[in-house]
């Protein structure tokens, strides 16, 4: 499925989504997907994003640097972090929004 596709079908859930851009010349945050399988199952998804390969989809959202972090709730944008990003920042954020 391509991006454009998992962003529709999970803007039609009532699940927390963590959108990633990222390039490939920067970091990948690997740690994202184990930190988030903590949380209760399909409550938050995961899409990753490279803006070089999907320049559309970040274009959409207005994404100029990487990395970048969206979470979004039935398409709507509740939270933006530009920029390094750590567990505990993310923990929190997705605590405050759970």
């Amino acid at each position: 499925m391509d991006i454009e596709k998992q962003l529709e079908v999970a803007a039609q859930s009532n699940h927390l989504v963590l959108v990633v851009f990222y390039a490939d010349w920067s970091p990948h945050y690997e740690w994202i997907g184990p930190v988030l399988r903590t949380y209760e199952q399909r409550v938050i998804e995961l899409i990753n994003v490279n803006i070089e390969g999907d320049k559309a989809v970040a274009d959409s959202y207005n994404i100029e640097t990487v990395p970048a972090f969206l979470l979004l709730h039935k398409g709507h944008e509740l939270w933006r972090q530009v920029g390094e990003l750590t567990v505990e920042e993310l923990k929190e954020v997705l605590e405050d929004f759970k």
